[in-house]
């Protein structure tokens, strides 16, 4: 289960740079956040100290820093170290434990698909599987060798260390089809729910092949130019195009492939080498292709890379489950802001903080405000995605690994005395 890690409450990495900037319109923004936070927990606390208004936690339990977590609707699994071979299952309202499972070695991440499935990564060193648990009663439905590439309530695809890729059931793990792939190291799925359903599988000296999805059976294949890297990210599919990020030798490309042909389209380029992206330059964002053009994000049409708009002062935008909403970091990540996917336009500034996201249903709902006051705290608020606005919900308390998510009206928070710790903000 992917989280957001909040880091060190309140750090900067760039102060001393933001000091000797000319005047940003934006830092009124921040004051104004700033003292909004502060106005809602007088609104929430009264005359108290901070420390009195904290919503103290529904429960919690010990975790540590190698520790494996997931969540579904209404239970938390965790398992309490990497290679700890127990998967407990707790009550997400009241912490009773619902089950505990053993399970071989369990590693890497775990998945909670509903309605009926928990995988869990097992084994390491070429005797890699993905075990299926009941996320009901922790009864294991299946095991089979390889790493889990996607999974829908019906079906999950695996990659098996012999390089053969599977399709199984879900409920069993029966095998629908399996193909020999060998040496790919990066996999795209696009179109899950329908017959021209696609897997995009790449070799890290560039060889890219098309499989389809339904039936496993392979359609095109071609050598690109150059070899690739196949780290997550840099290959990606939209509307009939396959992307490709690459850094050449002073700044970030992106190409786009047909899908069906694998024939080259179109190609875009970071206009200087100034702010090189970190990670991949290009990204889906709902109807566009984002991509990092140094301190500013470019909204690229995917058939053709015709610039739809650029937004300065935003980087590395994430689609959300509303396609006409993203969430944009600042260059230097400590605050973000909603931006319509159609136009560019900057729907709100959130302020500094960090996004929580319910990532079942891949939407960002709380956002976490570090108080500036003598006690600690974080403000959480619900945010509207439409619109932008904040609603305070509640204090936290210090947060630590492996950060929050979101379930429903439960956020679930690592601390910094090493516990996970479930809160009902409802």
């Amino acid at each position: 289960m992917t989280v957001i890690d909040l880091g060190a409450p309140g750090s900067s990495p760039v102060g001393s740079a933001r000091a000797r900037r000319r005047w940003d319109p934006r830092i009124a923004v921040r004051w104004a956040a700033a003292a909004e936070a502060l106005l809602c927990v007088a609104v929430l606390g009264g005359s108290a100290r901070p420390a009195s208004i904290v919503t103290r936690p529904a429960w919690s339990v010990p975790i540590g820093p190698t520790s494996l977590m997931a969540a579904s609707a209404d239970t938390v699994f965790v398992v309490p170290a990497a290679g700890v071979s127990d998967v407990t299952a707790y009550d997400l309202r009241s912490g009773a434990v619902r089950w505990s499972t053993w399970v071989p070695t369990a590693h890497g991440r775990m998945v909670a698909q509903p309605p009926g499935a928990l995988m869990v990564p097992v084994g390491r060193d070429g005797g890699a599987a993905t075990v299926a648990l009941d996320l009901r009663t922790g009864e294991q439905l299946w095991r089979v060798a390889g790493d889990l590439i996607d999974a829908t309530p019906e079906t999950a695809l695996l990659a098996g260390p012999d390089a053969t890729v599977r399709r199984v059931r879900m409920a069993d793990g029966a095998t629908i089809w399996s193909r020999p792939v060998d040496g790919a190291a990066s996999w795209t799925i696009t179109g899950h729910d329908l017959r021209w359903g696609r897997i995009v599988a790449a070799r890290a000296d560039g060889l890219v092949r098309t499989l389809r999805l339904v039936d496993g059976i392979p359609l095109v294949q071609r050598r690109l130019p150059n070899d690739l890297d196949v780290s997550a990210g840099n290959v990606g599919t939209v509307a009939g195009v396959v992307y490709v990020n690459r850094m050449e030798t002073d700044r970030a490309v992106v190409t786009g492939y047909d899908l069906g042909t694998l024939d080259p389209r179109w190609r875009f380029a970071q206009a200087s080498s100034d702010a090189l992206p970190e990670g991949p330059a290009a990204r889906t964002c709902g109807v566009v292709i984002c991509f990092r053009d140094g301190t500013s994000t470019v909204g690229l049409d995917p058939g053709s890379a015709t610039v739809r708009w650029r937004v300065a002062g935003w980087v590395d935008a994430t689609r959300t489950a509303d396609r006409s909403r993203l969430l944009a970091d600042s260059p230097d990540r400590e605050w973000h802001a909603l931006i319509d996917s159609a136009t560019g336009r900057i729907v709100a500034e959130l302020g500094a903080g960090t996004a929580v996201w319910n990532y079942e249903h891949s939407t960002p709902t709380y956002y976490l405000r570090v108080l500036g006051s003598a006690e600690p705290g974080v403000l959480a608020s619900r945010l509207n995605l439409q619109t932008g606005r904040l609603e305070p919900r509640g204090v936290l308390g210090e947060v630590g690994f492996p950060g929050c998510i979101a379930v429903g009206d439960h956020l679930i928070c690592g601390t910094t005395d090493g516990h996970l710790a479930v809160t009902d903000l409802g």
